[in-house]
């Protein structure tokens, strides 16, 4: 089973014609898969997400959604090999694996489930950590003015509610890399993930 690397990499910047800020096709198809992948790793069925990208596919596309598609279906499969060998089943250590694989978007969408139903310390910490993953989604896309607005406002939440995330056992190391707009993301640690 491949894991992600030790050190994390910088975040890839997506091709002009995959522009999910600009361009509807590519928001349709992020937010599809996003959603399509977030349900099936609830069921434990890839066969959802796989069968929503293979239709995907069947369209004729430019290699910039194409590229997008495959790379999500790869990395899919990886979080939900890694989650499955390590019979994760709390959804907040599942959402560091999506993390830890770059999939920005999709832990925001996994931890938004979490955090509408959550009240009082924990939803506000929840918003910090959904607003920090904001910060490397704009990243990737090079979206200066959003990153150093959603950092400021994550790194609030992050401080003042951080003792609601004892879940990540590294979390000054994400303060620090928001607090310099680092566009490496870190390693989010349990030690349930080894």
């Amino acid at each position: 089973m491949k894991t992600p690397p030790a050190t994390p990499r910088p975040r890839r910047m997506f091709p002009d014609d995959f522009d999910p800020f600009n361009d509807r096709l590519s928001r349709d198809i992020r937010n599809t898969l996003s959603e399509t992948f977030v349900d099936a790793l609830a069921r434990r069925k890839p066969s959802e997400y796989r069968a929503i990208a293979e239709k995907w596919l069947t369209e004729k596309l430019a290699a910039g959604y194409v590229n997008y598609i495959q790379d999500r279906l790869h990395r899919y499969d990886l979080v939900l090999e890694k989650i499955l060998a390590s019979r994760l089943d709390d959804a907040l250590l599942q959402s560091l694996v999506l993390w830890n694989y770059g999939l920005f978007f999709e832990f925001h969408d996994h931890l938004e489930r979490i955090w509408q139903q959550a009240t009082g310390d924990e939803h506000e910490a929840l918003k910090g950590l959904i607003k920090a993953a904001g910060v490397y989604i704009h990243m990737e896309h090079n979206r200066q003015e959003a990153v150093k607005s959603l950092s400021i406002k994550s790194l609030y939440l992050i401080r003042r509610y951080s003792r609601r995330l004892t879940f990540i056992t590294n979390l000054d190391v994400l303060i620090k890399r928001l607090e310099n707009s680092d566009p490496v993301s870190p390693k989010l640690e349990n030690p349930a993930l080894c």
